[in-house]
């Protein structure tokens, strides 16, 4: 099998072209791997080339079984947390896992198919390769390896998934060319993410102790910011509500590791009480908006990405409501 490629990235929404040639699909709230599957050895691969398969099981499992009846597959996929019945649930769910902690039902969701039985499928155009995945990975609404929702613009399937989204508070969407080839570890037009909320990744570059009387251990608030393409780290706002007894341990103890005496930041204000540390992890948090100074308001953490690299978080364009409301052109 070929050297495993990096995952294709989406670009902003932006201004939408015309959406006669795309498709529409979730943009699931988990974790983005490459699967490299064989009926011997699967491989998860995350966006900075952790292979997550031992964290899931259960996933790798149901991978082998499926090379075992189709051969050799490499998908593009997300694994994520579900309910009983199979739902998917929000990236916090998955917390459990970092903490060592094997309690929550997870699925992967394949959405692309980059090979099939040792034949490069990059190079094809996406509804090529979708007519493979469709033949290779069931759809199978409990199974814990199914395939994706993906409905082409103007249809009725895309208007129901576009009313889902709003209805349930999805993160967001993502609209696909048709025509277009895969393109490892590049950011395209060819696939535009919708978002739906204020939610990203941050990097951590200190914390603040508990106040007098706090009903919590290990710290109070994560200093977190972003960096720019010149490699600055610029500082976004205290997160301080979010966390679980649990993660307030488990990180306490992670950051107490990495504390430096110089904040990593090159605007943070100055804070007393301020703890910095080397600017390594990421965190996923939630946010009501930013402030025109670049502040962060009403921030909550959501978890640990151990799957991103703290020096490629940059701040994310937020989708504008024209766009969002422009994506129903897609949708009718």
């Amino acid at each position: 099998m070929s050297p495993v490629p990096a995952p294709m990235l989406a670009s902003p929404a932006g201004d939408l072209p015309p959406l006669a040639g795309w498709t529409i699909e979730p943009k699931w709230d988990g974790i983005r791997v490459i699967a490299e599957v064989t009926p011997k050895r699967v491989a998860l691969w995350s966006r900075n080339g952790i292979n997550k398969a031992a964290q899931f099981p259960e996933v790798e499992e149901a991978l082998r079984s499926l090379a075992a009846r189709v051969g050799a597959l490499v998908l593009d996929g997300e694994l994520v947390a579900v309910d009983r019945t199979g739902k998917p649930l929000r990236f916090q769910a998955l917390q459990a896992r970092h903490l060592g902690v094997d309690v929550t039902r997870t699925a992967f969701v394949a959405f692309d198919c980059l090979a099939a039985v040792g034949e490069d499928l990059t190079r094809l155009p996406w509804k090529d390769r979708r007519t493979v995945l469709e033949q290779v990975v069931p759809k199978a609404a409990r199974g814990v390896v199914r395939r994706g929702d993906s409905f082409r613009c103007g249809t009725a399937g895309a208007a129901r998934l576009f009313d889902a989204a709003r209805r349930e508070g999805w993160e967001g969407l993502i609209l696909k060319r048709i025509d277009a080839p895969y393109l490892s570890g590049k950011r395209s037009p060819s696939w535009r993410k919708v978002k739906l909320e204020h939610e990203q990744e941050f990097v951590i570059g200190g914390y603040t102790l508990p106040t007098d009387g706090a009903d919590r251990d290990h710290f109070g608030a994560l200093l977190v910011g972003y960096y720019d393409d010149r490699g600055a780290l610029h500082y976004a706002g205290k997160v301080g509500t979010g966390y679980t007894r649990a993660t307030l341990a488990s990180l306490g103890r992670t950051l107490a590791a990495l504390r430096q005496r110089t904040s990593p930041f090159v605007d943070a204000p100055r804070r007393a009480e301020a703890i910095w540390v080397k600017p390594t992890l990421v965190a996923q948090v939630r946010y009501n908006e930013m402030t025109t100074d670049g502040v962060l308001r009403q921030p909550s953490f959501l978890g640990l990405r151990d799957d991103k690299n703290a020096r490629d978080v940059r701040l994310e364009v937020e989708t504008s409501t024209h766009a969002i409301l422009d994506t129903l052109r897609c949708a009718s």
